[in-house]
């Protein structure tokens, strides 16, 4: 394989759904800051989806892993240049806040170690489908008539990759940089699944602290009035 200079290339490792059985996968797409969206995508929705996912195109399915290592699934994709999202994970579009990252022509972008997982809106526990709870629904009433997990926005965690992941092949591996997310930004659910953010729901308390931290204090009468020149009656 030879590295094209005319395109970016985005390698991401991702996990398995909440650690259970189905495995994590990303959507990359095209940021149009003009439209304040996600760009059009060619074909356009309702075209089937080729194995390994659309290539050259505004939005990305990452399907075909490049390296399978245990639970875990690198992936490599071939992009043009240009401003990209994270636009969703499995069935959820993160159209209520994700991260931009821009892609220069001969770049190699490291996103890191992925973790997806169900992201309940009031914090319950995670009700996934593992191994023995399908052994259990089978014991008790049959695989196909056992009780399965309901629809739950999907969130991710991101994090830099360490020793003990999947390495990267070596001919990404001297040229590879880590992630520099440029924004957050918001945009329609093109994906027509659930929606979400990209962090969960850590990240809308993060934003409500932000944006409380960033209030102006409210001033006090005393600092009010040294401000002003009024002075306080003395008392008798």
């Amino acid at each position: 394989m030879e590295l094209d200079p005319a395109k970016a290339y985005v390698l991401v490792e991702i996990g398995k759904l909440d650690d259970a059985l189905m495995y994590g996968s990303l959507v990359l797409g095209r940021y149009d800051a003009v439209k304040g969206d996600i760009a059009d995508p060619t074909p356009p929705p309702g075209g089937k989806i080729p194995r390994g996912g659309w290539k050259q195109d505004n939005r990305v399915y990452l399907l075909k892993p490049a390296v399978k290592a245990g639970d875990h699934n690198l992936f490599i994709a071939e992009l043009d240049p240009g401003l990209w999202v994270i636009e969703g994970a499995n069935d959820t579009a993160f159209a209520l806040g994700s991260s931009t990252l821009q892609l220069a022509a001969g770049s190699v972008t490291d996103i890191g170690v992925v973790s997806v997982y169900s992201d309940f809106s009031q914090g319950e526990k995670r009700d996934v489908a593992t191994t023995g709870r399908l052994l259990k629904g089978a014991l008790l009433g049959g695989l196909f008539v056992s009780r399965l997990p309901p629809p739950t926005p999907k969130a991710i965690d991101v994090r830099p990759r360490g020793a003990n992941d999947i390495p990267l092949p070596t001919i990404f591996g001297a040229v590879a940089r880590p992630v520099e997310w440029a924004q957050e930004v918001r945009f329609g659910n093109h994906l027509g699944g659930l929606v979400n953010r990209m962090g969960g729901r850590k990240a809308r308390f993060r934003a409500m602290a932000a944006e409380q931290a960033a209030e102006p204090t409210p001033k006090t009468d005393s600092a009010s009035e040294k401000e002003s020149g009024a002075v306080s009656p003395a008392a008798n």
